[in-house]
């Protein structure tokens, strides 16, 4: 179909993007005007509502609304129980409202649970698209505006920014990525006393003041920068998640590659939780285990899209049994699902975690108190536009993995009011331990001119008070006080002031620990304390290490490793061999940049309990081995196989090898695979070590290896075959540049011209799937459907299913209305008198080349540098529009029936 933005789930993806849509009869000279022009407050009424049973004994009420604020995109709430908005009503195409775009203050002054003022903090001139994350802790305001993270500090605590007065500073730049949604998100608090934040994979280049430059990009940001390594060393690909302390020192990256991650959360024990957004159909809920590769691009530079590797054999197909592989949007339906998009077969990622379909995730939270019920702590929440919903995980901890285990849609809109413009943005736990939920109040469609905007406050039903208390910084009492609150904010706050106390708190933070032992959550707070402060702190913390709680050994572990890096070997050498294996697993991480000599006898210790089937601590071990993979290899891992015939090694051998993927290794399981002849269950999995390398020669060698396969007798079937094949032409063949010789073109029409109706008068055409089902090979020449077709134009598969009849015409009569993300830039590039028209993949000045994807999705390398090519960025959809297909008003309604219901 379309090749512009062709899934409700992808319309819906970027907040940024709703807004563009909307428009005003003119330009308003500031919010104040705006406000007065727009006093009705549109919203969701409570009654259209509904929790599912894993919330029950909740309601929701309205906190505030219009005009209020408008268009929340992000907010958080202080620790007076205000809340902080960023609006997004600066979204006019090219009408901006004069003072620039507005952080809200709103505030229930009495304490009746419903906000009674509203004010703005500060208008940013010079911010025209809304920034996508705000933090707020005490009276420091951290603003997530791309390409900078803007720090104010509210001096005279009046919540308005005086520059007379108050400070503003840029706290770190360099986030790529202007105005588009895959860039900087918010910026929130952690345990440890550590700031978090992430971006998408537009990419930065980042400097900081102790010297450190992380660099990162992928084909989708800005190719130039792929393969450039950061300045510890390791190279990074596409979004990150990152931490740095409040004084702009000490940036690591915490985990990499990501698509989109629109918001994260790091609870009481340092876990991280994020989601990730949005290729249809694989939308996720992710525990992000330390350093984790969440592989959405090429693991080598960043240069491949998924598309470009995906393979036959990892694309899941729906049966009457729904069997592994296939995952059902929190109740609604079966979507396939593809292994390709995450490259959960290759070596180096860590597993997907929850991926749930189709959908829009944005922010998050985590609740950690019992003000809502002891039955919420511990629970997980996730807001998703496509969904209209709040989905609910209760994270479960396994072996070396986090397990994001589903609670379904949580919250969302009950069966009659599905219609309804209701957009959740961002959830907050509040300090009253109440959930506060904002709406953008739009439609996922984006043609709905619809600026309003509400939050909603999620309370008890049974009438226990949930009160807003008053907190004292000024204290040590105080401050313990605030160290138990529900709002990540003011504990962070807390546990900042609190370790600058140093051994001064040692007995109170051992008696917050104690009193607060019915809550493992609240009394892990006071263990990073603890590591910071005096001998005593430590030795308390050191005697957690052989607590019976393998929940306490692992904070215990990761808060001494942060407060006392010293003495990590140590540290390390007395919990290697622990019986948990997540605690293993943080020891593993922990060794990442240690060098070999120093950590041998660890890893040695970590490697004799690997157990085969767990993937996650597998990939820790990878992670411990980073950049002395050939060390690991040679002086730990080949040793244990003391001479053993290939066709003896276990499993435990040949995914360590896998894993490790260096050249020797390879060569190993080359031997192995010869001698054990694996079914193709098991070889495809072996031969994914292959698709891996670190130069032309090794690729080389890799590449003479896998067609070898082709040769062995006992693999001449079809799997094996099309399995040998797909993994060299995607993963190890180089595609050589060329130059421009012959005309690559893009069909004009297919069909005599017809003449069609507008989308609305066919939608109320009767439908014919069946018949709808048989034009549809029309699409095949472009789509993939069901696994057929060419992998050029955007999947159709479950495309249909998340949108109306008349989107969906809509997208067949008008083509060129919406791009779709990936699809953004369509190109024709012309020179020696010949053309190549398709998508443009990547583009490399510096190499002097760019890959362009060509009909029938086959990719083309083309020498620019002196060759005089040039290259027009178009802006309509390639797709011919259904007069130029030769469609009826009778086959477009058809074909839209057979795309809505499959």
């Amino acid at each position: 179909m379309s090749y512009r933005k062709l899934t409700r789930a992808v319309v819906a993806v970027c907040i940024f993007a709703i807004a563009a849509a909307l428009t005003w009869a003119a330009p308003f000279a500031d919010r104040a005007a705006f406000v007065a022009s727009n006093p009705k407050s549109e919203r969701v009424p409570v009654e259209a509502f509904a929790f599912n049973e894993h919330a029950k004994g909740l309601k929701i009420e309205v906190w505030a609304t219009s005009p209020q604020l408008f268009t929340p995109v992000t907010m958080d709430i202080d620790p007076k129980g205000r809340a902080w908005v960023v609006e997004g009503v600066d979204y006019g195409r090219g009408r901006t409202l004069g003072d620039g775009t507005s952080i809200v203050v709103i505030s229930d002054t009495d304490g009746d649970g419903k906000a009674d003022e509203s004010h703005v903090f500060v208008a940013e001139p010079n911010v025209r698209t809304a920034p996508l994350g705000i933090g707020v802790f005490d009276n420091v305001i951290v603003l997530s505006a791309t390409p900078d993270i803007i720090v104010y500090t509210d001096v005279d605590r009046d919540g308005k920014f005086d520059p007379k007065i108050d400070k503003r500073e840029v706290f770190l730049t360099g986030f790529q990525g202007g105005g588009h949604d895959h860039t900087l998100h918010a910026v929130v608090g952690s345990p440890s006393g550590q700031w978090y934040f992430s971006y998408g994979n537009k990419g930065a280049n980042i400097k900081t003041v102790d010297g450190r430059h992380f660099v990162s990009n992928c084909y989708y940001g800005n190719p130039a920068q792929c393969g450039i390594d950061s300045s510890d060393g390791h190279r990074y690909i596409g979004g990150a998640a990152m931490r740095i302390n409040p004084d702009g020192t000490g940036l690591n990256v915490v985990g990499h590659n990501f698509r989109n991650t629109h918001d994260m959360v790091v609870n009481s024990f340092g876990d991280v939780y994020q989601n990730d957004n949005d290729d249809p159909s694989h939308c996720r809920a992710t525990w992000l285990m330390e350093y984790g590769n969440l592989g959405y691009s090429d693991l080598i530079d960043g240069t491949k899209s998924w598309e470009e590797i995906a393979k036959s054999w990892e694309e899941q197909r729906p049966t009457d049994n729904d069997p592994p592989g296939y995952v059902a949007v929190h109740g609604k339906g079966v979507i396939r699902s593809s292994a390709s998009h995450w490259r959960e077969n290759y070596p180096g990622t860590i597993p997907p975690g929850d991926v749930y379909g189709a959908g829009s995730p944005t922010g998050v939270t985590f609740i950690e108190g019992d003000e809502l019920g002891a039955e919420f702590r511990g629970t997980y929440l996730a807001c998703d536009m496509v969904h209209k919903a709040l989905l609910g995980y209760k994270p479960a901890l396994k072996d070396a993995e986090i397990q994001m285990v589903r609670l379904g849609e949580w919250l969302g809109l009950n069966e009659q009011s599905k219609g309804q413009f209701f957009l959740p943005t961002d959830i907050v736990v509040g300090t009253d331990g109440a959930l506060y939920l904002a709406d953008f109040y739009n439609d996922t469609s984006r043609h709905v001119d619809q600026v309003s905007g509400t939050i909603y406050r999620i309370t008890r039903t049974d009438g226990k008070p949930m009160t807003r208390p008053t907190y004292d910084f000024d204290t040590t009492a105080g401050l313990f006080a605030a160290l138990a609150s529900p709002n990540s904010g003011v504990r962070f706050v807390a546990v900042s002031k609190l370790m600058a106390k140093g051994a001064q708190v040692e007995k109170d933070a051992e008696a917050f620990f104690t009193s607060h032992a019915d809550n493992p959550y609240i009394a892990a707070r006071a263990v990073w304390l603890l590591a910071k402060a005096g001998d005593a702190g430590r030795t308390f913390v050191e005697n957690l290490l052989k607590n019976g709680d393998e929940s306490q050994r692992i904070v215990a572990y990761r808060a001494l490793r942060f407060a006392l890096p010293d003495r990590l070997l140590a540290y390390a050498a007395q919990v290697a061999g622990d019986k948990s294996a997540s605690v293993r697993r943080e020891v593993a991480l922990s060794m990442r940049d240690v060098p070999f000599a120093q950590c041998k006898d660890i890893l040695a210790t970590l490697i004799a309990n690997y157990e085969p089937h767990n993937r996650w601590y597998l990939e820790a071990l990878g992670t411990a081995a980073s950049l002395k993979e050939t060390q690991v290899y040679d002086e730990l891992v080949k040793p244990l196989a003391q001479s053993m015939d290939y066709a003896k090694w276990d499993d435990k051998l040949k995914n360590l090898a896998w894993r490790l993927h260096t050249p020797a290794a390879v060569d190993d399981l080359d031997k192995v695979i010869r001698a054990q002849l694996p079914d193709i269950t098991e070889f495809r999995h072996l031969i994914m070590a292959y698709a891996l390398y670190t130069d032309e020669p090794d690729r080389a060698h890799r590449e003479k290896i896998v067609l070898a396969f082709a040769d062995i007798p006992q693999f001449k079937g079809d799997d094996y075959q099309t399995t040998v094949s797909e993994v060299y032409q995607k993963d190890i063949r180089l595609i050589p540049p060329v130059r421009l010789t012959q005309d690559y073109l893009m069909p004009r029409e297919l069909g005599p011209e017809t003449k069609v109706s507008t989308p609305e008068e066919i939608a109320k055409l009767p439908g014919d799937a069946a018949h709808g089902k048989a034009r549809a090979t029309l699409c095949l020449m472009c789509h993939r459907i069901d696994g057929v077709g060419p992998m050029f134009a955007p999947d159709l598969s479950t495309w249909g299913t998340q949108r109306t009849i008349a989107e969906i015409a809509k997208d067949i009569v008008a083509p060129s209305d919406k791009l779709a993300h990936g699809f953004e830039d369509p190109v024709r590039i012309t020179g020696h008198g010949k053309t190549a028209e398709g998508f443009l993949v990547n583009y490399s000045y510096h190499a002097g080349s760019c890959k362009i994807k060509v009909m029938g999705g086959d990719y083309l390398k083309l020498l620019f540098r002196g060759e005089g090519l040039r290259i027009e960025h178009l802006k309509e959809s390639w797709m011919p529009t259904a007069s130029k297909m030769g469609l009826t008003d009778q086959d477009v309604r058809d074909i839209a029936e057979y795309l809505h219901t499959k």
